[in-house]
C-alpha cells in the first residue's frame, strides 16, 4: 500500500500566523538518487536556537543540503540519515567556531523522518518531540539522553532512532517545545480530523509555535505540503479561505485535496530563533547583502528538484536580513557549558545605540604609530622615487635640452599608485600575522594547556572523558590558526585518554589491493592464506591472495565461484559464503549458498561442484544466511522465521535438516545474520538488536529464546549514553579460539565491537587509526572478516582495508 502524506505546519511568531516554515522541507526522491534512496521520501524539519544571525535562505539551505547528502548515500537507511545529521552539524559547528568570539551561537534540533511504503524511521538530534497517532492509541517519542543537546556543540553527532508502521489515517507530530495547554490533545489517542486538530492545537495557547503535523492517506504517494494561518485576534477567530501550493506527486503527480485554509501572513525573509527554538517578529534593518554561511564548506552542491514539487516561492530579490537572536547574559562556550534550551521568550533586541569606544591599550597605540610612521616612510621613499625618475627619463629622449622642463612621467605616476597600497597591504599583512593570529593561537593554546592540566587531576570518569573533549576543542580552534609539536602532542594525549575512557582500541589499517575494485561485497571470508569476497552485484565469490612481496593482495582470475549450470543443478547468485575446514571429502576452500539452498564447493584450479541441500518439510523460503559449527551447517531461512539444521559428513550434508527453535517459532522475520557457538544461536536483527536462543536436547525441556537479549555497556565513561542505541549493527561473527567473542560490525562508524559470549558484555570497540596514518576513506563499512591468523578485515566503498594482529 502507498500513502499520501500530508503536511501542515504551525508556525507563529507575536501572534502573527506564518504562512512558510523555515527548515521545514520535503523533496521528491531525485532521479539520480543513490542505491537505496529511490524509495525514500525524505521530510527534514530543522530548529535553531541560539543567538547568532541567520537568514530565512540561510535556514532553508542547511535543510536542503542535509536532504541532498541522504539521496547521495547508498547503504543503509540508518546511514544516510545519520550522514545527513553529521552534515547539519557540521555546518553549525562551523559556523560556531567562527562567531564563538563574538559571543553568538546556534543549535540545531533535527526531525528526520524517511517514510518506505508503510514504514517511517525516525532520526531525532536535540531535545525534540514525535508524537503518533494510531488508531486508538497514541506514543510519545522523546529521549533526551540519546538525542543530545542539539547539533553544532561539538563533533559527536547525537541521535535516536525510531521506527512505526504508519497506517491511512495515522498522524505524526513534531515540535521542539509543548505548551501545558496541549496536554489534553496530545494525550488523547483518539484525535479530531485532521483540520480540526490543528484549529485547536491553535486556538489553545497564545504562544508562539513551531510545530509540523502529518497525516497518513490512502493514495498513490502524493506529497502535500499545505499553507495557511489562523490568525487569534482578542476572543474571536477570523477565517478565510487562501489557495494551496501545487503539489507533488512521489510517484504520480496528482492533485492534492484542499484543506480548509485561512488567512495568512506574508512569510518573512528572515528568520528570528531564540533559545526556546520559538520565533519573533523579525525586524527590518538596512543592511548589505551578505551570506555568512558562503564561507562554509560544502559537502554537497544544492540540487534541482522538480518544480512540481509544493514549495513556496521566495519573493523575487529577496534582501537579506538579519535574524536577531535573543543573547544570554553570558553566551555559553561551545562543547563546555550546557545550552539553555527553554528561557523566557522577550520581543526582539533594537539596534543598540553607539557605545563610546574604549581607550586602545599601548600595545594597540604602539602597533598603529608604527602602521603611521611606516606609510609616512612609503610616501617619502615614493616622492624620492618620482622626483628622481623625472630627471633621469628625459635624458633617455632624442634632442632634449637638459634645461628643459619635462612633466612627470606617466610611468612613474603608474609606478607610485601601484607601490604605494602595495606596500601598504603588505605592512598591515605582516602585522596581523605576527600580532593579530599569532595572539589568538597562543589565547586557545594556554586554554587547552589548562584544561589538559585540569583533566590529568580529575578521577571520575565522566568528567574525565568532559575534560578532555574540551581540551579537544580548544586545540582545534589553536590549529585553525597555527599547526604546531605542541598542539599535535596534547591532541595526541586528549585522543589516547579518551580512547582509554571509552574503550576504543586504534589499529592501522592498510589498502589490499593497489587500486579500488569497484564492486560492491556483501560479505567476506578469510582463510590462513585466502581472502574471499561476495560480489553483490551478480552473487560471484572472488579470490585474493598475498602478493609476493607481502604488503597487500591480488585477485586470483582463474578462480571460478558463480552463478550457473553445473551438471544437472542450476545454481543462483551466492548470498552467503565460508571457508571450509581443510579435511574434507571433496577438497574444497570455499563454500556459498544461493536462496534456493543450493551449495556450491569451489577451490583453486578445480571446477565447482553443485550439490542442493534436501528442503525441510516446510520448503524453502528465502535462504539468506548460513554458517557452520563442529561440522554442521546452520542455514538461516528468515522469511520463514526458520533456522534449519543440517548434520555434516566430512563436509558433505545429505541428510533431512531438524528445526531449531522446536516448538517455539520466532515472531519477527527481520533476521539479518547468525552465528552459533555449541547450543546457543545468536540473532541479529535488521534495527540492530540481538535475540539468542539456548538448544534443548531434552524433549520434557523446549527451547528458550530471549529477545531482545540486552548487550552491557561496563565503560563508566558513557554515563547515560545509550552506545548500542546509536550504533548501525550490519554484520556479526565469531573470533578464532581460543579467546573466542563476538563481533558486531557498526557499519556507519567502521567500527568493530566486541562482545563476551553469554554474558554480552562490551569487551572494547576496533576503529581505525585517526589523522594522516589513515588510509580508510569515509563512508559506511561494507563487509567484515576476520582469518585464524588474527587479521581483521574491512570492506569499504569497493577497497579491503586490513590490520594484523588483532588483540
Amino acid at each position: 500500500m502507498t500513502l499520501d502524506i500530508t503536511l501542515s505546519p504551525l508556525y507563529r511568531i507575536n501572534g502573527q500566523e506564518i504562512a512558510s516554515l523555515p527548515g521545514l522541507f520535503a523533496p521528491t526522491p531525485p532521479q539520480n538518487a543513490a542505491r537505496g534512496r529511490e524509495k525514500d521520501r525524505l521530510i527534514v524539519y530543522l530548529l535553531l536556537t541560539g543567538n547568532s544571525v541567520f537568514s530565512t535562505s540561510e535556514y532553508m539551505q542547511v535543510a536542503k543540503d542535509a536532504a541532498n547528502i541522504f539521496y547521495q548515500t547508498s547503504g543503509s537507511l540508518t546511514s544516510a540519515l545519520r550522514i545527513a545529521a553529521d552534515l547539519v552539524n557540521k555546518t553549525l559547528l562551523d559556523r560556531n567556531m567562527t562567531t564563538s568570539k563574538n559571543g553568538q551561537f546556534a543549535v540545531g534540533w533535527l526531525t528526520l523522518a524517511a517514510l518506505r511504503e508503510t514504514q517511517c524511521t525516525l532520526a531525532l538530534s536535540g531535545p525534540m518531540h514525535a508524537y503518533w497517532f494510531g488508531q486508538n492509541e497514541m506514543r510519545h517519542i522523546h529521549e533526551p539522553v540519546t538525542s543530545g543537546k542539539g547539533l553544532g556543540t561539538n563533533q559527536t553527532t547525537n541521535i535516536h532512532y525510531s521506527q512505526t508502521t504508519l497506517r491511512a489515517g495515522d498522524r505524526l507530530f513534531f515540535l521542539g517545545r509543548t505548551p501545558d495547554a496541549w496536554s489534553s490533545i496530545l494525550n488523547d489517542p483518539s484525535p479530531d480530523s485532521l483540520d480540526s486538530m490543528r484549529r485547536r492545537l491553535i486556538t489553545l495557547t497564545r504562544d508562539d509555535l513551531n510545530a509540523v503535523l502529518m497525516q497518513a492517506t490512502d493514495g498513490a504517494g502524493v506529497l502535500n505540503l499545505l499553507s495557511g494561518a489562523v490568525e487569534i485576534k482578542d476572543d474571536k477567530k477570523e477565517e478565510s479561505a487562501a489557495p494551496l501550493p501545487a503539489t507533488a506527486s512521489l510517484p504520480h503527480a496528482q492533485q492534492a485535496v484542499p484543506a480548509p485554509q485561512v488567512e495568512s501572513a506574508t512569510a518573512p525573509t528572515a528568520h528570528v530563533v531564540q533559545p526556546s527554538a520559538y520565533t519573533t517578529a523579525p525586524q527590518r534593518e538596512e543592511m548589505p547583502q551578505a551570506n555568512p554561511l558562503s564561507g562554509l564548506p560544502r559537502n554537497t552542491a544544492p540540487r534541482d528538484f522538480p518544480a512540481s514539487i509544493p514549495r513556496i516561492q521566495p519573493a523575487p530579490a529577496e534582501p537579506v536580513i538579519p535574524v536577531i537572536m535573543e543573547r544570554e547574559n553570558t553566551p555559553p562556550v561551545i562543547a563546555m557549558e550546557e545550552i539553555p534550551q527553554f528561557p523566557k521568550i522577550t520581543a526582539p533586541v533594537k539596534e543598540p545605540e553607539p557605545q563610546t569606544p574604549r581607550e586602545p591599550s599601548a600595545r594597540t597605540r604602539q602597533t598603529a604609530k608604527a602602521l603611521a610612521t611606516g606609510i609616512q616612510s612609503t610616501r617619502r621613499i615614493s616622492e624620492f622615487i618620482s622626483e628622481k625618475l623625472k630627471n633621469f627619463l628625459p635624458r633617455l629622449l632624442p634632442n632634449t635640452e637638459s634645461n628643459e622642463t619635462i612633466a612627470p612621467s606617466n610611468t612613474a605616476m603608474i609606478f607610485t599608485a601601484i607601490l604605494i597600497p602595495l606596500m601598504v597591504v603588505t605592512i598591515l599583512s605582516v602585522v596581523y600575522l605576527r600580532y593579530g593570529r599569532s595572539q589568538q593561537y597562543e589565547t586557545y593554546l594556554a586554554q587547552a594547556q589548562e584544561m589538559q592540566a585540569q583533566a590529568l587531576t580529575l578521577n571520575n570518569p565522566i568528567e574525565q572523558r568532559q575534560a578532555w573533549e574540551n581540551v579537544l576543542l580548544s586545540v582545534e580552534i589553536a590549529e585553525s590558526h597555527r599547526k604546531t609539536p605542541e598542539t599535535a602532542a596534547i591532541r595526541q594525549q586528549a585522543n589516547t585518554n579518551l580512547d582509554k575512557l571509552l574503550g576504543i582500541t586504534r589499529m592501522q589499517f592498510n589498502p589490499a589491493f593497489s587500486s579500488n575494485l569497484n564492486i560492491d561485497i556483501s560479505r567476506m571470508a578469510a582463510s590462513e592464506t585466502d581472502l574471499f569476497l561476495l560480489n553483490a552485484a551478480n552473487g560471484e565469490a572472488l579470490r585474493a591472495q598475498p602478493t609476493n612481496n607481502g604488503r597487500g593482495f591480488q585477485l586470483d582470475t582463474t578462480f571460478n565461484c558463480k552463478p550457473g549450470v553445473y551438471g544437472n543443478y542450476t545454481v543462483g547468485n551466492l548470498v552467503d559464503i565460508l571457508t571450509l575446514p581443510v579435511l574434507n571429502s571433496i577438497n574444497a576452500t570455499l563454500l556459498g549458498i544461493d536462496a534456493a539452498g543450493n551449495l556450491l564447493y569451489c577451490a583453486p584450479g578445480q571446477v565447482a561442484l553443485a550439490i542442493p541441500l534436501p528442503p525441510p518439510d516446510t520448503n524453502w523460503g528465502r535462504v539468506t544466511a548460513f554458517t557452520l559449527e563442529n561440522g554442521n551447517l546452520y542455514v538461516l531461512d528468515a522469511s520463514a522465521r526458520a533456522v534449519w539444521v543440517y548434520n555434516g559428513k566430512d563436509g558433505t550434508f545429505i541428510d533431512r535438516p531438524y528445526f531449531f527453535f522446536g516448538g517455539q517459532t520466532p515472531e519477527k522475520q527481520d533476521v539479518i545474520d547468525l552465528v552459533i557457538s555449541g547450543d546457543d544461536l545468536y540473532m541479529l536483527h535488521a534495527d540492530g538488536h540481538l535475540s539468542t536462543c539456548s538448544y534443548s536436547r531434552i524433549e520434557s525441556k523446549p527451547t528458550r529464546c530471549q529477545d531482545p537479549s540486552p548487550l552491557s555497556n561496563p565503560f563508566a565513561a558513557y554515563q547515560n549514553e545509550n552506545l548500542f542505541a546509536s550504533a548501525n549493527f550490519t554484520q556479526m561473527l565469531f573470533t578464532a579460539l581460543p579467546n573466542q567473542s563476538i563481533l558486531l560490525l557498526d557499519a556507519d562508524t567502521q567500527g568493530v565491537l566486541r562482545f563476551a559470549p553469554r554474558s554480552l558484555e562490551l569487551q572494547n570497540q576496533f576503529r581505525p587509526t585517526t589523522g594522516s596514518t589513515n588510509p580508510i576513506s569515509s563512508g559506511p563499512a561494507d563487509a567484515i572478516a576476520v582469518g585464524p591468523n588474527h587479521i581483521l578485515y574491512l570492506a569499504i566503498n569497493g577497497q579491503i582495508y586490513f590490520a594484523t594482529d588483532m588483540p
